[in-house]
């Protein structure tokens, strides 16, 4: 075979496979994620994928638009609705091919979970976890009996409770720099320390020294009290001396970071239970009877719930707002580099309860607030 020959058989079978190319169907596929925007007139949806990307959804006539409940792990209950029907804000999963190029994707089938519906379901497992829910720091484990045991919050002072993980138990572990629940990855008893903390959801005994878990979410974090010495809101950087250590730290802070600032109530209130060796905010603000809270007062928190309602419920805090030797509370993941992290919670205004712990020479005890905020238990 000469060289003119083997190039023109070459150049026929490229012309053939180029042929071939555009009538072999599109490879199938999925694309999860929340509907960010919606055109009609062009018939196209716009996601922001859980993976982080944008991408864009066609869709026809010939397109089956599914309703199904968050949660739904079959089509039985599916509902068959309009493209009209759904909203931005809502979560799909589509089923197709890959588009023209890798931004584009055409669906034959969209299933749907709206806003309402997740908002739902969100609120009605975040309260199981407040009435059923558990938290504290690892104090021991036992890997033959597969328990772990916490100094759990009581009106009466921290009480150990030892934690046993039910068989069919979901153990998650949070991700480095993230308190989301969404974020977690399924982990083993194996990965869990001393030290880290935990929230369980589940059964306690009559006397409350044990605890059979259904689900536990862990994390290893990380409690800095500083004085700020200078910031960079344009790139919302922080830099603090860790009081503990002396030491310069650099903090970065995200858009998933939650600043707040404690007003001078809350922040004597902490100082007053955390000299006392009591739970933070155990019973205030509370009726002996019953866990609704006393009208008038500021809600705390109390079990579970520790200082998740408290911290979410003060003024929100922009990082412009803070002042050069101004004392933080922070938390944040144990990382590699103890000089740099990312902050998960950041608290300002907390003068009185650094103040009241070097008078009393305890050690400041938030609990378990780390594990507690922007806990979007369920994330379908």
């Amino acid at each position: 075979m000469n060289l003119l020959t083997l190039i023109l058989i070459c150049a026929f079978l490229l012309q053939t496979q180029a042929s071939l190319g555009t009538a072999l169907p599109r490879q199938t596929g999925r694309a999860v994620g929340v509907v960010i925007a919606i055109d009609s007139t062009t018939r196209h949806i716009t996601i922001k994928t859980d993976a982080g990307p944008e991408l864009k959804i066609a869709f026809d006539q010939a397109t089956k638009f599914l309703r199904v409940a968050p949660g739904a792990s079959n089509l039985e209950n599916a509902t068959s609705i309009s493209a009209s029907e759904l909203g931005v804000g809502d979560r799909i999963l589509a089923r197709g091919g890959s588009g023209a190029d890798a931004t584009s994707f055409v669906a034959t089938t969209i299933l749907i979970m709206s806003k309402a519906d997740i908002a739902k379901k969100h609120a009605a497992e975040r309260a199981d976890w407040e009435k059923r829910g558990i938290g504290g720091v690892i104090t021991a484990l036992n890997a033959a009996s597969r328990e772990l045991t916490i100094n759990a919050p009581t009106n009466a002072g921290a009480k150990p409770m030892v934690i046993a993980l039910s068989p069919d138990a979901m153990v998650r572990r949070y991700a480095q720099n993230s308190v989301k629940f969404s974020d977690a990855r399924p982990s083993r008893f194996e990965e869990l320390h001393v030290g880290d903390q935990i929230r369980a959801l589940g059964t306690p005994t009559e006397d409350r020294s044990r605890f059979t878990a259904e689900e536990l979410v862990s994390g290893s974090f990380r409690t800095i009290a500083a004085v700020v010495v200078e910031l960079d809101a344009a790139k919302s950087t922080i830099s603090i001396t860790d009081l503990a250590t002396n030491k310069r730290v650099q903090v970065q802070t995200t858009a998933d970071s939650t600043l707040r600032r404690m007003s001078a109530q809350v922040a004597q209130m902490l100082a007053a239970h955390n000299q006392s060796g009591g739970p933070p905010g155990a019973g205030e603000g509370r009726s002996r009877t019953s866990n609704s809270v006393s009208p008038g007062r500021e809600s705390t928190p109390q079990g579970s719930r520790d200082l998740q309602s408290m911290i979410e419920r003060l003024p929100a805090l922009s990082l412009a707002e803070l002042k050069p030797g101004e004392a933080l509370i922070l938390s944040c993941t144990n990382s590699e580099d103890p000089s740099r992290v990312t902050a998960i919670t950041l608290l300002a205004g907390v003068e009185p309860l650094l103040r009241a712990s070097s008078r009393s020479g305890r050690s400041f005890d938030l609990g378990s607030w780390n594990l507690d905020l922007n806990m979007n238990v369920g994330v379908p």
